[in-house]
């Protein structure tokens, strides 16, 4: 598994720092490759016209062949019973797939190429799949990756209401729902998460309306913004992101600090940390915050496994498995009591 402190900021720091139609699917020929996908979805939702940054799509065919240049809809698909031919490596798991996601498989199948999207879409690997639908909602998919994308297969390009990688999760799951066919299934897998998060706040009252920061040693300090979907889980939750200081210099995604602010964090009720020690002068300075004396915090690491990576991946196969884990060190954390210890997360 490679993670690194890095790749969990990677989205945010690429957007602080930086009219399509549809096209004709490819044909059937020679040159499959690994990975495969259901059919699971049905004509009788389709077509259907999605809006997106770069204009509309219309989509017209239950797809065969699906390419995710995103981060992660493949989790989505995967819930839906669609096992894509081609992923985007971000982090985690170097097959694409998580262990979350891997668990819902269908049995016997094929594992999807790996693509790396490190110096943007690789378009000529994309259309050697084949594809009959390209998906890069959770991406920085330009307007002319788009073009070239669609020339290959109808295309999902990425909200235009929101900021690059700050797309809802319910938004994005419903519009891939829909594209494949799935429209009605989705919604119903929405619906369930959103349950878990509304039984999961009732049950924890003492989280509404604390505030609470998201933070990570990068580049001095990085606080993810009330825009970011790691931050929106907590505000489903009940906390409140939105009201700290921190944030009078930032824009709603996120943005840097000097480590010497470190001691802004611990004036929050409290604060979920990304890699905690992985800062010397980050560390140093938050150790003399109430905040840390009174263990008002969880730190999230590396050494957490497949559960610090599903953090960065908001959609319904993920979000159960964080909840999960995440509530009890929540809990933990809230109450203020020096004596209540954060429970590890073993698994």
């Amino acid at each position: 598994m490679r993670t690194t402190r890095r790749s969990l900021a990677i989205g945010a720091s690429a957007l602080v720092l930086g009219l399509g139609l549809a096209a004709c699917g490819s044909d059937d020929g020679d040159g499959e490759t690994s990975g495969s996908a259901g059919s699971a979805g049905t004509s009788e939702q389709l077509p259907v016209t999605i809006e997106h940054k770069y204009g509309e799509t219309t989509f017209t065919e239950v797809p065969e062949r699906v390419v995710v240049v995103g981060l992660q809809e493949q989790d989505t698909l995967i819930d839906l019973g669609i096992v894509p031919v081609g992923v985007t490596f971000w982090f985690g798991e170097e097959s694409g797939i998580n262990p979350w996601a891997e668990e819902a498989l269908p049995e016997g199948a094929e594992m999807p190429e790996v693509l790396d999207a490190t110096n943007g879409i690789p378009v000529e690997k994309v259309a050697a799949l084949k594809p009959d639908l390209i998906i890069g909602e959770y991406s920085a998919m330009t307007e002319k990756e788009f073009e070239l994308l669609s020339a290959i297969a109808p295309t999902l390009a990425q909200s235009g209401e929101y900021a690059d990688y700050s797309m809802p999760w319910q938004e994005m799951a419903l519009k891939v729902g829909q594209a494949v066919g799935q429209g009605e299934e989705i919604q119903e897998k929405i619906d369930a998460v959103e349950a878990q998060f509304a039984q999961y706040a009732s049950d924890n009252p003492d989280f509404e309306g604390k505030t609470v920061a998201l933070v990570t040693p990068y580049e001095g300090l990085f606080v993810y913004g009330p825009d970011d979907p790691r931050a929106r889980l907590l505000e489903s939750l009940g906390f409140d992101t939105r009201t700290s200081s921190l944030f009078n210099d930032q824009n709603e995604f996120g943005g840097s600090l000097s480590a010497e602010r470190t001691a802004d964090v611990g004036n929050l009720d409290m604060a979920v940390w990304y890699d905690l020690s992985a800062d010397k002068t980050v560390l140093s300075v938050y150790e003399g915050t109430d905040q840390f004396k009174n263990g008002s915090y969880v730190d999230i690491g590396a050494d957490d496994g497949a559960y610090y990576v599903a953090h960065s991946f908001t959609n319904t196969l993920a979000l159960p498995y964080v909840l999960e884990r995440y509530v009890p060190q929540l809990a933990a954390a809230v109450d203020g009591d020096p004596a209540t210890k954060v429970p590890a997360v073993t698994d």
